[in-house]
């Protein structure tokens, strides 16, 4: 049985919803390439803070209510779970480990994305003019400059990922064996 989705099915599915996925889109994408995933599991891991929380989104046509929908890198972190967890990884040490910072890098190149966006759309809004040729001269350099720093502090990351990986730790699991008591 596969334990992960493979990085091509991982695009795939990242490249047919953008938007984000329902829970049981997820759980499906699994399902769909024989990979064991529940909702239950996803709860658990969105409890522990290992899966960022769903959002709610309103339904087009009326009375259709909202539904919660997981920002698509949901999927990629529930498929690094499973891999560190089939290489014996407890989930424990996948949270400190391998994720004390990816949340808040994900938050900085999400609020990076959206604020260039945002200076990209009031640019487009100015009269050709020497200010606006200024303007988007700018915001290149900071462009440049942002994707450096996430750049910086995904290279920082790994560096610290790497260093907690030569670390030595008990491999198994389960209660320990009456020798190991002694």
């Amino acid at each position: 049985m596969l334990v992960a989705l493979t990085e091509s099915q991982v695009r795939e599915i990242e490249a047919a919803s953008p938007e984000g996925l329902t829970s049981a889109e997820l759980v499906a994408a699994f399902a769909h390439n024989g990979i064991k995933f529940s909702e239950a599991t996803l709860r658990k891991y969105v409890q522990l803070g290992l899966v960022p929380r769903s959002r709610r989104v309103g339904r087009k046509g009326k009375h259709l209510g909202s539904r919660g929908v997981y920002p698509v890198r949901a999927l990629r972190r529930i498929n690094t779970i499973k891999r560190l967890m089939a290489e014996r990884y407890t989930i424990e040490e996948i949270q400190v480990r391998f994720l004390t910072f990816k949340d808040n890098i994900e938050t900085l190149d999400d609020a990076l994305g959206e604020l260039m966006r945002l200076f990209d759309s009031k640019i487009g809004e100015q009269k050709p003019s020497k200010m606006r040729k200024r303007l988007e001269e700018e915001l290149v350099s900071i462009k440049a400059s942002a994707d450096k720093l996430l750049e910086d502090v995904q290279r920082l990351e790994k560096l610290f990922v790497s260093a907690g990986e030569h670390a030595v730790r008990p491999r198994g699991g389960g209660a320990a064996s009456p020798t190991e008591l002694l």
